[in-house]
């Protein structure tokens, strides 16, 4: 068996539920915590950008009651980006019990490296074209970002302390999927076992 075909077989093992609910749970929370503390940081401009998600979800606002709308609109299309994923599920009896114990277990220390390193390296390559740019029309998003992460500006210093802050949040991240589908994975395992 080649490389490709190992990677192939493994990745098909991975249980779609368990995506799903993996992937909803980190953008629901993920939405609803960031939706949440512009409600209690308060201020006139508060949640400007991410108040514009009321577009996609009806209801949605940066409020109290919109963390919990926020939280299930962003369950709900986690879900399904979880589900495309891994769509694999088995089929047969003798299938089943040949995938007990199989699925892919995620590993947290690995994810929570990529996922910092990709988010940290993504920050400090923008924000340093940036400054070779001359810092011009950074855009709004990147021109506040400091409200997110204390300490980041269109410098090369800032660059640096926005990569250290998306770095630590990748981390975050990459523990808490890795956590989600390996506890999902196994609640899985136990179901099939069951049937």
């Amino acid at each position: 068996m080649t490389t490709g075909d190992s990677v192939h077989v493994t990745l098909q093992r991975a249980s779609a539920r368990a995506w799903g609910i993996a992937t909803g749970l980190v953008l629901g929370l993920g939405l609803c915590g960031a939706t949440l503390w512009l409600v209690a940081k308060g201020g006139e401009d508060r949640g400007q950008h991410l108040g514009r998600l009321g577009q996609i979800f009806p209801g949605y606002d940066v409020s109290v009651r919109g963390a919990i709308f926020g939280l299930c609109y962003a369950f709900v299309v986690g879900y399904a980006l979880g589900r495309i994923l891994a769509p694999r599920t088995p089929l047969s009896l003798a299938e089943r019990q040949a995938e007990l114990e199989k699925h892919v277990r995620l590993n947290a220390r690995s994810w929570s490296l990529a996922l910092g390193g990709l988010f940290a390296a993504a920050i400090f390559a923008v924000t340093a074209a940036l400054v070779l740019r001359g810092g011009e029309r950074p855009g709004d998003l990147l021109e506040h970002l400091a409200i997110y992460l204390p300490g980041f500006a269109i410098t090369l210093s800032g660059a640096a302390i926005g990569a250290a802050w998306a770095f630590a949040i990748g981390w975050l991240l990459g523990q808490i999927v890795a956590a989600l589908y390996n506890l999902t994975v196994v609640r899985a395992e136990r179901s099939v076992a069951r049937s």
